[in-house]
């Protein structure tokens, strides 16, 4: 393999950095190196109207959950059949929402705060890297 070739992971997670920043391109050159990022333009604000009724079908608020280190995500413990958080399903702080595999360690991945979980982003048993998005958790103080 060649020594500049960047593993696909890694390139993923710099463009899905890259997308959450509004970095829009990245240009690198070589010999005595130039470096030229872009970032797309803001988008304008809402209007006050809007920004003041909220739709009671969008959530305001999401926070996306992420995996503690590479590995192998499960979604339920390798001696069960039942999954250990579903869409809509409420969750307390310190809940186990998944495990990443590593090895023969299994790393828990518990819920930050109180909240239901709005949408399950990464497949059972698929490779994951660090930080990527496993779930989406909408906080809320109490059920």
């Amino acid at each position: 393999m060649d020594k500049t070739a960047i593993p696909l992971p890694t390139l993923r997670a710099l463009a899905r950095k890259m997308q959450t920043a509004g970095l829009s391109s990245l240009a690198l050159d070589g010999k005595h190196w130039s470096v030229r990022l872009t970032f797309a333009a803001t988008p304008s604000a809402p209007s006050p109207v809007s920004a003041m009724v909220p739709s009671p079908e969008i959530s305001l608020i999401t926070q996306r959950i992420g995996a503690p280190m590479p590995g192998t995500l499960l979604r339920r413990h390798p001696q069960s059949q039942q999954d250990f958080v579903a869409v809509d399903q409420w969750v307390q702080a310190g809940d186990i929402v998944a495990l990443v595999q590593v090895g023969p360690l299994y790393v828990p991945v518990r819920s930050p705060t109180n909240g239901t979980i709005r949408s399950l982003t990464a497949e059972h048993l698929s490779a994951v890297e660090y930080d990527e998005g496993i779930l989406t958790l909408e906080p809320h103080r109490s059920p």
